[in-house]
């Protein structure tokens, strides 16, 4: 019982890591195709539609990536679920301390999910449908 919790522990902040690790890298690609430039009239930080592309693009495979390993790892789906949660919380604060509209905020958590799911179905520990 203690070793499967511990695994279990392990597997998730490992997904988290490299949840968080490829978010960081599509995000990176996604400055350097298309930086965010500053507009000295108004004051504001305009974001072009590359970076914001880029960033759903972070939060599906981050998520997909970290989840489908921590799922792999600790034998069950519990784990996964937990990357995705993490990266819900995550794009759910930045979205809100930026400021950002409530369709961000709503991919922000439908991304996610989807991608721990698609991640689940992968490994092949998706429940059977009962008829």
């Amino acid at each position: 019982m203690k070793n499967s919790i511990l695994r279990s522990a392990i597997a998730a902040v490992v997904g988290i890591l490299v949840a968080f690790a490829l978010l960081w890298l599509a995000q990176y690609a996604g400055s350097e195709i298309a930086p965010a430039e500053y507009d000295v009239d108004t004051g504001e930080i305009l974001i072009p539609l590359g970076s914001t592309v880029a960033l759903f693009v972070g939060w599906f495979v981050g998520t997909f990536g970290g989840a489908w390993l921590a799922m792999r790892v600790s034998g069950g789906n519990g784990p996964g679920w937990v990357v995705a949660g993490a990266v819900i919380g995550a794009a759910l604060y930045s979205a809100a301390d930026f400021s950002d509209s409530w369709w961000i905020m709503g991919l922000g958590v439908l991304v996610p999910l989807a991608a721990a799911y698609l991640a689940q179905r992968a490994t092949g520990m998706a429940e059977p449908v009962a008829a």
